[in-house]
């Protein structure tokens, strides 16, 4: 081998090594002896394709009689990933530097895990958790006077304590995704803020933590008060607006639902009660069809009887412009395309639109 390319080679290998590595090693029991599958390892990251994850494989592990066929790999740094199979899914499997051994899974499904530094930590992190829902569950039971806004505090505190030690591993994420849903729910704005406290250079590897992102600043945008924003799709050939109903002197109430989804069907009968008694009153009732096959969506409407309008085939890219993470999602519109209120079901709808038409 010539000089030139030795150097070449010597050099490569400095610049992989630079990069770092981590070699895993996954064991144990899913606590569960009846289980035997074959289970796809994937990493919770992957590109956003059409407003989805795509996810990458990582490797392939396989449970026999419960017990978890120990499983080496390497990977350029931690990682939190997750194992599905034809009859169990095992979630927040932090991939660390060293061995990770999982002992049973709790609900059935998020794994119990020792043996390595950050899953220690993700371990400290969920007890402290618990710990504080057992508090907050105490304080409800009391009977005294709750102060909402100091409970969301101290878990606003609990989770900036988590990001502060771990602003750039799998622990911070898990932190921001699935440990701050009330601060956030209570001010999209401390979401953001929650995101900034991470690096930079980590959320950027993190799908998960840019479309929170994205979808904390499509709820400051299309919060109440806000003005609405129009979106459009297309189905056999023509295009539907929310505009063609929304903003033209009208109060209108806008039902994002799907065929498949059961609290939507169930929420069906109580909008055409609605649509009947206020029709006649200057009120809108309006489906959209999110997320569903035009098919399915044209039987369900026919079997529900559904008679007020309908948008069909918005898709989740459409959708992700409300922020809408579930179905279903009610939205009430003012004549001038204003929004009045987000979140609504059941009663809420009514005694919305009673303070509008005064019943």
């Amino acid at each position: 081998m010539k000089k030139k390319t030795i150097i070449i080679a010597l050099l490569t290998l400095v610049a992989l090594a630079g990069k770092g590595q981590i070699n895993y090693r996954l064991e144990g029991n899913i606590g569960q002896p009846e289980v035997t599958d074959t289970l796809i390892l994937k990493e919770e990251r992957g590109e956003i394709v059409d407003g989805f994850i795509a996810t990458e494989v990582l490797d392939t592990l396989y449970i026999v009689k419960g017990e978890i066929m120990p499983k080496e790999g390497t990977w350029s740094e931690p990682v939190m990933a997750r194992a599905k199979g034809k009859h169990i899914l095992l979630l927040h499997i932090i991939l660390d530097n060293g061995t990770t051994r999982i002992d049973g899974t709790i609900d059935g499904s998020v794994v119990r895990q020792s043996g390595t530094s950050l899953v220690d930590a993700m371990n400290q992190m969920d007890e402290d958790h618990q710990q504080l829902i057992e508090e907050f569950r105490q304080a409800i039971n009391s009977g005294e006077p709750i102060d909402t806004m100091a409970l969301i505090a101290r878990e606003d505190s609990f989770v900036v304590s988590v990001l502060s030690a771990h602003p750039s591993d799998p622990v911070g994420s898990l932190a921001v995704n699935d440990y701050a849903s009330d601060v956030h729910h209570i001010s999209p704005q401390r979401g953001l803020e929650h995101i900034a406290m991470l690096t930079p250079s980590w959320v950027e590897k993190e799908p998960k933590l840019q479309m929170l992102r994205r979808d904390l600043q499509a709820l400051i945008s299309t919060g109440v008060g806000t003005m609405f924003i129009d979106i459009v799709t297309e189905y056999n050939g023509k295009q539907q607006r929310l505009s063609d109903y929304v903003g033209r002197g009208k109060y209108v109430l806008a039902d994002f639902w799907a065929s498949w989804c059961g609290p939507c069907r169930r929420e069906i009968p109580n909008l055409i009660a609605i649509y009947n008694k206020y029709k006649d009153q200057g009120l809108v009732v309006l489906g959209i069809a999110t997320w569903d096959d035009p098919v399915k969506t044209l039987k369900a409407i026919k079997d529900e009887n559904i008679p007020y309008p309908q948008i069909i085939n918005f898709k989740k890219t459409d959708t992700d412009v409300y922020a809408i993470g579930s179905l279903p999602e009610i939205i009430l519109f003012a004549p001038d395309g204003t929004i009045l209120a987000r979140g609504l079901q059941g009663d809420k709808i009514v005694q919305q639109l009673k303070k509008i038409f005064n019943d």
